[in-house]
């Protein structure tokens, strides 16, 4: 009679923990644009469908062979994303956040992806089979339209990347990735966040130096503030004349309106 009371304990503990983890998920899953305006059905169908992976530390890989069979979202943490070079060095593709998602491109073509994912800090993410996820689009007409919507989403922004990427002056790449991060992220108020350094400047494809020097500039110049990898804009006005070409890095264009207004 014990040992079935210890039995019934733990099946019962089990299932708590179990109700405890599926409650945690719809918290999370209904503030995903990935998820707005599903039915409750559909809700209930990708929360019982998910699979809950937790990478305790950094430096925990992701292979691409499951980033080409699963669709992620990532709820805690950072993840990068990385393609090896025919030389044998590595791109770095995505720098992933809180509430993200992909390998959507895998999902919707079908094509095996040549990356691989690494966590930067523990992480907690949710996936899907391809196969599963596909099927419930074809269920939900709103889910489907979240998944373009988002995939026009990643569209723009490698658009954005493409575009500062072929631009040769270093002041131009900087300031208009600054005020790129600035329109995008969610809360005006707060400072943007380039850490870790090197992954943005990987982003810009240029050396870590380069993008710290250029930083410096801006911050001589008083049109941004910088304190360990969080960096606030003073100027907008300046910075998007840096972008656009008009004035250099260390204000000499302002100099010359300023001669030439006086």
């Amino acid at each position: 009679m014990v040992l079935a009371a210890d039995v019934f304990v733990s099946v019962y503990l089990l299932m708590l923990i179990e109700v405890a983890i599926m409650s945690g998920s719809v918290g999370e899953l209904t503030q995903l644009p990935l998820l707005k305006g599903v039915s409750p059905t559909t809700l209930q169908s990708v929360i019982e469908t998910a699979k809950r992976r937790y990478l305790p530390k950094r430096g925990v890989m992701l292979s691409s062979e499951d980033l080409s069979q699963r669709l992620f979202v990532l709820l805690e943490g950072q993840i990068k994303v990385l393609r090896p070079s025919v030389g044998g060095d590595e791109s770095l593709q995505q720098r992933l956040g809180e509430g993200d998602v992909f390998c959507l491109v895998s999902m919707v073509s079908g094509a095996h992806c040549g990356s691989y994912g690494e966590s930067m800090e523990a992480c907690t993410l949710l996936s899907w089979p391809h196969r599963v996820f596909i099927e419930l689009m074809e269920k939900d007409r709103s889910l489907h339209v979240n998944v373009l919507n988002l995939l026009a989403q990643q569209v723009e922004v490698e658009r954005h990347k493409r575009c500062l990427s072929q631009c040769s002056n270093v002041g131009a790449k900087v300031a208009g990735y600054l005020l790129y991060l600035d329109e995008t992220r969610c809360c005006r108020s707060e400072s943007i966040d380039v850490r870790p350094i090197t992954l943005s400047a990987q982003e810009l494809g240029m050396a870590r130096e380069t993008m710290s020097r250029t930083f410096s500039a801006f911050e001589r110049s008083g049109i941004v503030q910088c304190c360990r990898g969080l960096v606030k804009i003073h100027d907008h006005e300046r910075l998007q004349m840096i972008a656009d070409g008009m004035e250099c890095e260390c204000g000499c264009g302002a100099e010359q309106r300023k001669a030439l207004s006086s």
